[in-house]
């Protein structure tokens, strides 16, 4: 099956984001609505990232669309059924397409057609590279790319030649500086967020395996940006939970170092997707997870049993 022949040939197409879609889930899908013009639309199941939102400003993202009268249905940067909640991809009796860079996990059996690669940056490199010579992509798809690229590799910290290269050949086309289409990257960190930050390294429970220095925490809300945070303030790895009284969501980031020793989607997150009773995965050096378990405990018990495998070794507190 050819994805462009099967977008040109659908009369409606849903392109579709994950849950509290991020930079690179809106700046893929961004140039898939402006390929196929009005016969598109847009859609998250819940909502657009406060990070993302000046990047979608211009565009109508629905929430949870009721209709699924579609031809085509596009899942974009989203490896997990969990994150589409409550949207079910079953309720589509429409084409559906997955276009992503993490591991693959359980949508990856529910869709027709699958364009992924893990060792793609962002998922907006692949759309890229699926319009690249078939379609002269216009400013605002150039400028949505760039976005989403830049964004997935941290600020380009993470970036390779190839995503140089891209945005060198993506750059001439929205004629604006680099600096100015980064301007829509730059939302100041709100005051909820700060507090959950801080209060994720007041909260720390300090571990060591090795030379390794391994943290654990706890928030109510934003644990990836407070698993950040704890890297910046001296973590190797670092997993915050945000427990529920009946749920649990669950991030972890590692520095980029340590990845010649463990992939932290598919050696840790996925090791516990099973007991977290929902779905986890994800990159190298970034994970996350989110199921009905909110044993927080025996959640953390688990992912420590696993890393004294990996880096054979004990883990104790300090």
């Amino acid at each position: 099956m050819d994805l462009l022949e099967t977008l040109d040939k659908a009369e409606r197409v849903l392109i579709l984001a994950h849950h509290n879609a991020d930079i690179d889930a809106v700046g893929a899908s961004i140039p898939l609505k402006e390929y196929l013009g009005k016969k598109a639309e847009l859609a998250v199941p819940d909502t657009v990232s406060k990070g993302a939102r000046d990047l979608a400003k211009d565009y109508d993202f629905m929430k949870s669309p009721e209709d699924v009268d579609y031809d085509v249905v596009v899942v974009l940067d989203c490896p997990t059924s969990e994150q589409l909640k409550p949207l079910d991809l079953k309720d589509f009796e429409a084409t559906k397409v997955l276009i992503d860079h993490h591991s693959p996990s359980d949508l990856i059996d529910t869709v027709d057609l699958a364009v992924t690669d893990p060792e793609a940056r962002s998922t907006s490199e692949i759309v890229y590279e699926i319009l690249a010579g078939q379609w002269d992509i216009n400013k605002k798809a150039a400028e949505a790319l760039i976005c989403g690229i830049v964004a997935d590799t941290s600020h380009l910290r993470l970036a390779e030649e190839k995503q140089f290269k891209i945005i060198s050949e993506l750059l001439p086309k929205t004629d604006g500086t680099y600096s100015e289409i980064l301007s829509v990257l730059s939302t100041p960190i709100d005051r909820s967020e700060r507090i959950a930050r801080l209060k994720a390294v007041s909260r720390s429970k300090i571990y060591e395996i090795g030379e390794k220095i391994l943290v654990f925490s706890y928030v109510g809300s934003f644990e990836a940006a407070s698993a950040r945070t704890l890297l910046k303030v001296g973590a190797d790895i670092a997993i915050v939970f945000s427990p529920r009284s009946d749920s649990m969501r669950v991030s972890g980031r590692c520095r980029r170092e340590l990845t010649e020793d463990i992939h932290l989607g598919k050696d840790l997150f996925s090791e516990i997707q099973d007991l977290l009773d929902g779905s986890a995965g994800g990159h190298d050096a970034a994970a996350s997870g989110n199921g009905r378990n909110a044993d927080m405990e025996e959640i953390k018990n688990a992912m420590i049993s696993i890393l004294e495998d990996i880096f054979d070794g004990k883990i104790k507190e300090l």
